[in-house]
């Protein structure tokens, strides 16, 4: 009986969607590899509001619900990329038991996520003040909800 390949599940970064790997989720599929893009909540073609995004665990939901209803013993490899990690992060202290390996692309690494006041500092994406407008939907003194590109960029 032949042994069933890795599932991988892709997790975006910030200002992305699951559309955003379609180039890697192509090459893993066309290698036998189950894949799994997801949209977090407010990402790519998720309906939520970002800016009604007020937690984490509302965030990285359409993540931990995918764990969560994994059939009992299956282990995943998750990727994430950019604020990605802070999601992989969230979901290995949840699922550490469901979580075979998670690969950071360029994602933030913080050991356990978003906690303290260090945490939110040190885990922000640097953004290009004079390209972006955000929205402090939880405050000014919170990280920023919603990143956007100004329209002339």
């Amino acid at each position: 009986m032949a042994m069933a390949k890795e599932h991988f599940v892709l997790v975006h970064g910030e200002g992305h969607g699951a559309w955003c790997w379609f180039k890697l989720r192509w090459l893993l599929e066309s290698s036998g590899y189950r894949v799994t893009c997801i949209d977090l909540a407010g990402g790519g073609v998720d309906p939520t509001d970002p800016n009604s995004v007020r937690s984490f665990e509302h965030y990285d939901k359409p993540l931990l619900d995918l764990i969560s209803t994994m059939p009992e013993g299956e282990k995943v490899i998750l990727v994430g990329h950019g604020a990605g990690g802070l999601s992989l992060i969230h979901a290995m202290h949840q699922f550490i038991d469901r979580i075979r390996q998670a690969i950071f692309v360029a994602a933030t690494m913080l050991p356990f996520g978003l906690q303290t006041d260090e945490d939110k500092k040190d885990g922000l994406p640097t953004l290009p003040k004079n390209e972006i407008e955000l929205t402090f939907s939880t405050g000014v003194d919170d990280p920023p909800t919603t990143a956007a590109l100004r329209p002339e960029f």
